[in-house]
């Protein structure tokens, strides 16, 4: 235990020697947080919706039908209890709940007005937005062609608000895109400061000739390894600390979930950037080719991760392909939790897929590193 808090220490003196990774650490989380937090924005398909129709009639099946055929709501469920239709929100199966009320029909056939219900998640500020608008001009559009269809163009300008939306957002009832955006740029920090640090730092160790000479010291592989891991996970701890701190105190980013739950989860985390910087310093020389590889990987795990593109509007192939990022998983259970409240019963499937992905790439990693250092 001596021997590894020997090297732990010997790290941070390194780590405060060198002024490019102090400044990594320090300086990137909050640039990057103040910038990308203003400017990141994405395109709206495929919005995942659930309708409720209590008035089953032929009005209320031809709007089904109209808000069916869009590119930007895919309506997946039909609830017929309207007490249940908030579960699809709070389990995250759709975004956007349509209630259609018991006499609709009759309503507009009697020029009555009638209130429609939309319960949105609010999480992603931009996306709800954006789908409320189309399912206004959805419902603008029935009733348009419902007016000229019974030749009673005169009473357009009557009808078109017999049809009033009640919309109710949920967890973001300001529709703040910086909320949903945030926990995603915090993710990616933790994610690039660990893998990058980790990777970097053991490669300069084997430039500079201090690995030769650490393996012919009286110290086990694996108190190395332990002892080099260690300060990179505390450092990614103190960086996403860091983030979550701007982030709560510059843009009032919301966290209404335990922060120890999520202090659980990014450790268990950390176990897959770590394994990703011991992976990459495993096959890289020089600290260049360690840059390098790192940037290929982050980006490649960036892009199929959900943060700056929705994953629904991905081809096929690679919609599959981003069940295979860990970072897909840790992004959605930041912004659970953080904008959500969920609780480890909302998020333990995500967790278990932490656990395997940490625990796979971790070993590969280990072990490859220390074949390397044979």
């Amino acid at each position: 235990m001596r021997r590894i808090l020997h090297i732990i220490r010997k790290e941070f003196i390194q780590i405060r020697r060198d002024r490019a990774i102090r400044a990594l650490i320090l300086m990137v989380p909050i640039i990057q947080i103040w910038v990308l937090g203003y400017v990141i924005s994405s395109e709206v398909k495929q919005v995942s919706t659930v309708i409720c129709d209590l008035d089953r009639t032929s009005t209320s099946r031809a709007l089904i039908e109209r808000l069916s055929h869009t590119v930007y709501l895919n309506v997946r469920y039909h609830e017929e209890s309207e007490s249940l239709v908030g579960e699809y929100l709070d389990t995250g199966r759709a975004m956007i709940a349509v209630v259609l009320p018991s006499g609709l029909e009759k309503n507009l056939q009697t020029l009555q007005p009638s209130r429609i219900q939309l319960l949105v998640d609010g999480q992603d500020a931009n996306t709800a937005n954006v789908a409320l608008g189309h399912i206004a001009g959805i419902l603008e559009s029935y009733l348009t062609d419902r007016v000229r269809s019974q030749s009673a163009a005169a009473l357009l300008s009557e009808e078109i608000h017999l049809l009033t939306p009640v919309v109710q957002v949920w967890y973001n009832p300001n529709l703040k895109l910086s909320d949903f955006m945030i926990p995603g740029i915090v993710v990616f920090l933790l994610t690039m400061i660990t893998t990058l640090v980790s990777a970097m730092g053991l490669v300069r160790e084997r430039e500079i000739g201090t690995l030769e000479q650490l393996l012919v010291a009286p110290i086990k592989k694996h108190e190395l390894l332990i002892g080099k891991i260690i300060p990179f996970a505390l450092l990614g701890l103190v960086e996403m600390g860091l983030a979550i701190g701007f982030a709560r105190l510059w843009y009032q980013i919301p966290i209404v979930g335990n922060l120890g739950l999520y202090l659980l989860l990014s450790v268990i985390f950390l176990f897959t950037t770590l394994g990703l910087g011991l992976l990459v310093s495993a096959f890289s020389h020089t600290q260049q080719q360690a840059m390098f590889m790192s940037w290929f990987i982050l980006i490649f795990i960036l892009l199929m991760s959900g943060f700056l593109f929705p994953i629904e509007n991905m081809p096929r192939s690679a919609q599959w392909l981003t069940y295979l990022n860990p970072m897909r998983y840790f992004i959605l259970i930041t912004r659970e939790l953080f904008i959500k409240g969920a609780g480890l019963r909302h998020l333990y499937v995500q967790g278990l897929i932490l656990c395997l992905f940490g625990a796979l790439i971790f070993t590969f990693s280990v072990l490859r590193f220390q074949k390397r250092l044979t």
